[in-house]
């Protein structure tokens, strides 16, 4: 006799994390925010609490397995840009007129992007969209105990821009940083914008 393998994949069920609650009734919701409280008290990094909590919620609402549950680990760095109201534009201006004119000014070239490719304290400064600010809180397991985010007023929506310095890899082990970029022509631009952006106010 032959035996044959079934080859047929197996389904796999996906949820969202704000699903998953919504099959709780009242004393699982005290039971996961009495997990969620001893998380936050303790001094495990954050992922990892998202991560503990998110399997108690699965264990609490008896779904059946094998299943997924996708969620959100850390605080959101939302993407900021600049708008067209009146001081952003005058910033934008500013920062272009510097840019275009660094080669001559500074013997350095200087480009403007529209989006910065990591994180940055500009996510909380900067002018963005906070529509899609609900799901994040509501897939984001540790969101009442884990993150110390105000009810409002959480982000400042002030026209910003990141003037940064010039190298490789940031954020990483093998981080690099021209330094006479950084210590001789960085500090001069952001002068220069600072400068130019008071005597409009003058």
């Amino acid at each position: 006799m032959r035996l044959r393998r079934d080859r047929s994949p197996r389904t796999i069920a996906l949820h969202r994390y704000e699903a998953v609650l919504d099959r709780f009734d009242a004393e699982a919701r005290s039971r996961l925010a009495a997990v969620g409280a001893s998380l936050a008290a303790g001094d495990l990094p954050l992922p990892e609490q998202c991560r503990l909590i998110t399997d108690e919620a699965l264990r609490l609402s008896h779904l059946p397995g094998p299943a997924m549950v996708t969620g959100f680990g850390s605080i959101p760095y939302l993407p900021t840009n600049l708008s067209g109201q009146p001081a952003a534009a005058r910033l934008r201006a500013i920062a272009s007129d510097i840019a275009t004119n660094a080669s001559a000014g500074y013997g350095s070239a200087i480009g403007c992007a529209d989006y910065f490719a990591s994180i940055s304290d500009m996510s909380f400064f900067g002018e963005t969209d906070e529509s899609g600010l609900d799901v994040v809180i509501r897939n984001t397991p540790m969101w009442r105990d884990g993150i110390r985010w105000p009810k409002s007023g959480g982000l400042a929506n002030i026209p910003t821009i990141n003037i940064g310095p010039w190298g490789r890899d940031y954020h990483t082990p093998l981080e690099r940083l021209h330094i006479g970029y950084a210590f001789n022509v960085l500090p001069q631009v952001v002068s220069d914008v600072c400068a130019a952006l008071l005597k409009e106010l003058e």
